[in-house]
């Protein structure tokens, strides 16, 4: 759990450009999809927002789409950088985060196989509003933006969709905000494991193992908790079998007893 970050380069589908994807991906310079096309259109078919869209249209923006490959801990792109592209995520983890005026990192999600993100610059046509780190090799589709608009425009499901997943993504940024001010330590920890093995996990003997190895400060940076409160809380989880650590990632053996934290975090 103690693994920290570092940032590293990352390279295109067919080769092992150094460049960086921030100027490869912004520039449209990049590797169109070829094969795998069927196996990513069922992947982005499964999508909230890109099921509603016709066939042909989902399949001519996978075509015109390019595909990057990003090494573990490589940047996207950062807060701030222009937005021409939506992302979707082929295989991997990405972080998005954004800092605090005293630079303190806050986590706002965690996108894995088959999400999108990067939408919200394209649609507002403003620059990014977050940083997006690799949390593990990863392999992205980077769809043009301005393609993305025009599929969206003539599919209004698509849109009353994606003003859904606005509208909740808003509510979750409220409710941690909310969690960081009234819920104790032990509970926004087992919030956040219990959230994540909701969206990223594998059922293994023992438990149900979340697929992402995040360090301990990055789950800090989730919860709103330093370095430190996170190792006290799982040390002690450790030690009462509520959980075990293998290669970086966590396993939730006593997801019950999480959940009881929910209710009275004086539990732990």
């Amino acid at each position: 759990m103690n693994r920290e970050p570092m940032r590293s380069g990352d390279q295109t589908e067919r080769g092992s450009d150094r460049c960086g994807m921030r100027g490869r991906q912004e520039t449209g310079q990049a590797t169109m999809v070829e094969d795998g096309e069927s196996v990513i259109l069922d992947l982005l078919g499964q999508h909230r927002i890109l099921r509603h869209l016709p066939a042909p249209a989902l399949g001519a923006l996978v075509r015109g789409a390019s595909v990057q490959r990003v090494a573990d801990r490589g940047v996207i792109f950062r807060q701030g950088d222009e937005g021409r592209s939506v992302l979707a995520v082929i295989e991997g983890y990405v972080k998005l985060s954004s800092s605090t005026a005293a630079g303190r990192e806050v986590v706002l999600e965690v996108a894995g196989p088959g999400n999108v993100f990067g939408e919200v610059a394209v649609l507002n046509n403003w620059p990014r509003a977050a940083d997006a780190l690799a949390l593990s090799p990863a392999r992205l589709l980077a769809i043009d933006g301005r393609a993305f608009m025009r599929a969206l425009q003539d599919a209004p499901t698509a849109l009353m969709e994606v003003a859904r997943l606005l509208s909740e993504r808003l509510r979750r940024a409220t409710e941690q905000l909310t969690d960081s001010v009234d819920m104790p330590a032990a509970a926004r920890i087992a919030k956040a494991l219990i959230q994540l093995a909701g969206l990223h996990s594998h059922p293994v003997r023992g438990g149900l193992r979340i697929d992402l190895a995040l360090s301990q400060r990055e789950l800090g940076a989730m919860t709103g908790l330093t370095r430190e409160s996170i190792n006290k809380h799982l040390s002690a989880w450790r030690d009462a079998n509520y959980v075990t650590f293998n290669d970086g990632a966590i396993t939730l053996v006593n997801l019950s007893a999480l959940r009881d934290l929910l209710q009275d975090p004086m539990l732990a």
